[in-house]
């Protein structure tokens, strides 16, 4: 199934490993810990137009990315049925 994430984006429900709250990684001051510890900061896309709401964890092919999306987990899950 394919998971609508903002724009023109549509991602592989079967490829994501997380959908994380950017407020609350951002509050605990663990955004930046959580990119690279995954080792994914040069592979973050941005599509949230500058309203961060979720990050999207997935891997495709064994590498890992990261999508920054304006729409909340919440709803990332329900569409990904997760």
């Amino acid at each position: 199934m394919y998971v609508h994430i903002g724009k023109d984006i549509v991602i592989n429900s079967e490829d994501v490993i997380a959908i994380l709250d950017i407020d609350s990684l951002i509050k605990k001051k663990n955004l930046k810990e959580v990119l690279q510890n995954l080792k994914i900061s040069d592979n973050i896309i941005d599509v949230s137009e500058e309203n961060r709401k979720s990050l999207i964890i997935i891997q495709k092919n064994g590498k890992n990315f990261g999508y920054i999306t304006n729409i909340s987990t919440t709803t990332i899950a329900k569409r990904a049925g997760k």
